[in-house]
């Protein structure tokens, strides 16, 4: 099912082409367009990291890369990458892991110090307009690069959705773990916590954002998997080291916040799970029993 569904998508998909002459040698800006470190440099406003998952190879095809961009001050976006074709110097063509959207940039040297840079985007007919603005503001943001002029300050307009009434709801799920609080907490504020919800956490990695107080509050966890793909990032808005921590989902599509607390218990630690989340109201019962069946996956984690 999961195939034909894929099928159908890349039926109804359309080309986004866009070029420019870009005033400056090519090998410039193959490097600016193809590595990671130097891809900031010449992104958008929203930005605010851009790594390779450590493992793939770097600069080559089978390259995974995450991006993560301010959507609002409470939520990111992220997207997953990978380069599935390149010719060095000239072409590099990745596709989108979450939505299967692909990317070719071609770059051709058109003297000793200019070049034409071309972007090819295949995308789902309805976002065929804001691809294209992103594709020109893309553009523009090198060419001011290399010529040493200030980046555009505009970026696409997004239009915003529809007014929701939502509400805010809330599951609690308390039990046991026959281990004492220390090593409870060992888990759950480090990479065992941030797995527990993942079919297979063993295939996923877990990094500190860049610029984020490591082990503090206001570090930023991403989380990234590949089976199937997926980006998380996870904000700690509050602590008290060894009780309790709470983190806030900072890719999700609505408000969610989890915090474990601990508590020392004749058999070992009593772990309180609480969700706080907000949904549509008419959705609220669903997002409620979605949201304690993540509740006691935790639970379960921390007991195993």
């Amino acid at each position: 099912m999961a195939l034909s569904r894929w099928r159908w998508w890349r039926r109804a998909d359309v080309e986004v082409r866009r070029g420019s002459l870009i005033s400056a040698p090519a090998h410039q800006v193959w490097e600016l367009v193809g590595d990671a470190t130097l891809f900031a440099r010449t992104a958008g406003p929203e930005h605010l990291w851009t790594f390779v998952v450590p493992g793939t190879p770097a600069g080559f095809v089978g390259e995974r890369r995450v991006t993560l961009t301010r959507v609002r001050d409470d939520q990111v976006a992220a997207t997953l990458v990978e380069r599935i074709d390149m010719v060095h110097g000239r072409q590099v063509a990745t596709r989108n892991l979450i939505n299967g959207m692909e990317l070719t940039t071609v770059v051709e040297e058109r003297g000793p110090s200019s070049c034409q840079l071309t972007y090819v985007l295949r995308t789902a007919p309805a976002d065929e307009s804001l691809a294209a603005a992103s594709l020109d503001a893309r553009l523009a943001r090198v060419s001011a690069y290399v010529a040493g002029e200030p980046p555009p300050s505009g970026r696409p307009e997004v239009p915003l959705p529809d007014p929701v009434d939502v509400q805010m709801g809330q599951v609690v799920v308390v039990g046991t773990v026959s281990a004492p609080p220390a090593e409870v907490w060992a888990t759950v504020r480090t990479a065992g916590g941030a797995l527990a919800e993942l079919a297979r956490p063993e295939a996923a990695t877990v990094v500190t954002v860049p610029g984020t107080p490591a082990g503090e509050v206001g570090e930023r966890i991403c989380i990234v998997a590949f089976d199937p793909p997926f980006v998380q990032v996870l904000e700690v808005v509050a602590q008290d080291v060894g009780r309790s921590v709470t983190v806030r989902y900072l890719t999700a599509p609505t408000t969610a916040a989890r915090t474990v607390a601990l508590m020392p218990s004749a058999l070992g630690t009593q772990v309180a799970i609480t969700i706080d989340f907000v949904a549509p109201g008419a959705e609220l019962a669903d997002h409620e029993r979605r949201m304690r069946r993540v509740a006691e996956t935790f639970l379960r984690c921390y007991q195993s």
